[in-house]
């Protein structure tokens, strides 16, 4: 229980990091990518490997790790059906979909947190 503890409030570094390791790959090696996945267009690669990059780096600031989150789980569920519907199943967006929620929730962190959403404390309004 002590490493869990130890572990939780920098978890959230390992899915950022292979999330970019992933995005500078794709930037790196669009070949590569456009033949694993059987495409057809080879600059498209590129953007993909630039939008996995800024969500990546959206996610690891504080301020904007909500949006960040948001952002990378539509990612990552777009890549599930995507694999999916190719009928080539691959378990890296899953795995890292899991990530990232379990370092979101070890965050503390809340989406409608800080919005009109949030439940307002009417009983004690200066505590």
């Amino acid at each position: 229980m002590n490493l869990i503890k130890r572990i939780k409030p920098h978890f959230f570094w390992l899915p950022s990091i292979l999330m970019m390791v992933d995005a500078v790959s794709k930037l790196l090696f669009p070949d590569f990518w456009v033949e694993y996945a059987n495409l057809n267009f080879q600059n498209r690669i590129i953007w993909i490997g630039i939008i996995e990059l800024c969500c990546s780096l959206i996610y690891i600031f504080p301020l904007t790790m909500s949006i960040g989150f948001f952002l990378i789980s539509c990612y990552w569920g777009a890549a599930m059906g995507v694999s999916i519907n190719n009928e080539q199943f691959n378990i890296f967006p899953l795995l890292l979909l899991i990530c990232f929620s379990l370092s979101f929730h070890w965050r503390g962190g809340a989406i409608f947190s800080n919005n009109m959403f949030a439940q307002k404390n009417s009983i004690h309004p200066n505590e």
